[in-house]
């Protein structure tokens, strides 16, 4: 199919979500995907999709409303989004909902709630969903051709590790070790939601190449017409091209471009290298910086995995007892158990020291955490592996790491004498309303006083803060403001514009599903 209705580039969330929609709405198309496995991102995710006043949760007798939606999208966006993609997303995602429900994805409600729980039009509960978990046997031929994260707790779907109580809690093990055992085809969170997708794709009839990187975009008169992939084969697309192949999170030239995170580790595969951005630009496409990205995490690689991504340390050490976070000077610099609030203090700059205060910054912990606890994706209670630091006095701990001993002396007796009391005083550790639902304080809080200690540098990680300027419409834009005709941005490749500065549960993949809808509907509008 060298001249299909639609090209798409990218094979997650976003990619597959446009590729369904455009041939639900009767058009050609082609999907490629530069990795060998499809995936993205997606495949290592939560699975969450974030979707307002959505039918489902109606359909419980639910009171969430249109106002309410807009409300918390403003709340949370911190004054960087655009208003008309912001409308965009409020209004389409429930419907994107319906269309993909109706295409074959059985969506169903999460018990995960609204991480601003003090935000205008915040709700505890009804707006995350999920899909179950599933047997990748359904893909028939194309089940090898997927890629999968490492470990056995991606076979759970999301709501079952949230209700079963998380990485940290052996009953969340004992259930994805049987799965493993029993159904080791299952699959569940993101990975279940790329078998449901690639599934209802396979099965529409959309047409999928992996291996397939793309080199470069082609125009005519101004309008896209098509591609060029890496094996230098022409492709032409009658009604538009969709970039959908994430952003740029394992290009260390384009990181050092956009992000200020020194020590920057990529949680995606290493196939999102920017290619959407670069093409686009190459036509004169417009890019957007979100300023105030509160969309990064700490983590750290485990190097016993392959592939060995970041691995997001916010919802499992992080929230744990008996862990702490410190910066060089050995001093804690928010709650640990609720990542947004650790994420302004990594960029804060010293104009003093001309240092930024706060990278690079380590976990410590201790015994206790180590005998009960999840580390690195290993079962609760597991050995701390050899790779980790550790010590049998904090103070040969701070050494190792140049961390100031006086520092974290003080800082390890005021935590310690805060957890034993159940309340952080400091910062709070999990009082937030979203920290409450999950854990409440005194689950989060543990003296650091048992050796051996244990300590680690985590790393920053993020979602990209730039992307290509998209419209409304998904149409990406020209520098000098007009839409690019032919030419579509979708999920991560786009820079969030409808959502922000702020970051919560499902707000990605929800984009991608409903700005794929959006664009496969401007396609199919198109002239042939």
């Amino acid at each position: 199919m060298s001249s299909p209705d639609v090209l798409v580039v990218g094979g997650g969330c976003a990619g597959l979500c446009t590729a369904i929609a455009a041939r639900r709405l009767g058009l050609e198309v082609l999907l490629l995907e530069a990795a060998e496995r499809l995936g993205g991102g997606t495949a290592n995710s939560s699975g969450f999709l974030w979707v307002g006043a959505n039918h489902l949760q109606a359909a419980t007798g639910g009171n969430d409303t249109p106002e309410a939606v807009r409300d918390y999208l403003r709340y949370v966006a911190g004054g960087e989004a655009d208003p008309e993609r912001l409308e965009a997303f409020a209004s389409t995602a429930p419907e994107a909902l319906r269309f993909f429900e109706e295409a074959g994805i059985p969506f169903r409600l999460s018990p995960r709630i609204d991480h601003y729980g003090m935000a205008p039009g915040a709700m505890a509960g009804g707006r995350i969903l999920d899909t179950p978990a599933v047997d990748e046997a359904i893909l028939g031929e194309w089940r090898n051709r997927i890629a999968w994260p490492p470990g056995p707790l991606h076979r759970l779907g999301g709501s079952e590790a949230v209700r079963l109580g998380g990485a940290n809690r052996q009953p969340t093990w004992d259930a994805a070790l049987a799965l493993a055992r029993d159904q080791p085809g299952q699959r569940g969170a993101g990975a279940a939601l790329m078998v449901w997708l690639t599934a209802t794709a396979l099965r529409l009839g959309v047409a999928i190449r992996t291996g397939a990187p793309v080199a470069r975009l082609t125009m005519q008169e101004g309008r896209v017409t098509g591609l060029v992939t890496g094996d230098g084969d022409v492709l032409t697309a009658r009604r538009g091209v969709a970039l959908a192949s994430g952003g740029y999170e394992s290009s260390p030239d384009l990181v050092a471009r956009f992000e200020a995170l020194p020590g920057w580790q990529s949680m995606f595969p290493d196939s999102l290298r920017g290619d959407a951005l670069v093409m686009g630009a190459e036509l004169g496409a417009a890019l957007h910086v979100i300023g105030n990205n509160l969309s990064v995490f700490l983590g750290f690689r485990n190097p016993e995995e392959e592939p060995s991504l970041c691995r997001l340390s916010g919802t499992q050490e992080l929230t744990a007892p008996h862990t702490i976070v410190v910066n060089r000077a050995g001093h804690r610099f928010g709650d640990e158990s609720f990542f947004q609030a650790m994420a302004p203090q990594l960029r804060r700059f010293d104009a003093r020291s001309g240092t930024m205060p706060n990278l690079p910054c380590f976990l410590v912990f201790d015994a206790q955490y180590g005998a009960r606890q999840s580390f690195g994706g290993r079962p609760p209670g597991a050995p701390i592996p050899d790779w980790v630091a550790r010590a049998e006095s904090l103070e040969a701990l701070a050494l190792a790491f140049g961390i100031a001993p006086e520092g974290l002396a003080a800082t390890a007796a005021r935590f310690n004498a805060d957890a034993r009391q159940g309340r952080d005083g400091e910062f709070g550790r999990g009082a937030t309303p979203w920290g409450l639902a999950r854990l409440g304080p005194e689950a989060t809080l543990g003296p650091i006083e048992r050796p051996p200690f244990y300590g680690l540098r985590l790393h920053p990680t993020a979602l990209a803060s730039a992307g290509l300027l998209a419209d409304a419409a998904a149409r990406v834009r020209h520098v000098r403001g007009h839409a690019i005709p032919g030419l579509y941005a979708v999920g991560n490749a786009a820079a969030r514009t409808e959502t922000g500065a702020g970051y919560q549960t499902g707000y990605s993949l929800a984009s991608g599903m409903t700005f794929g809808l959006i664009a496969a509907r401007g396609m199919a509008a198109a002239a042939g």
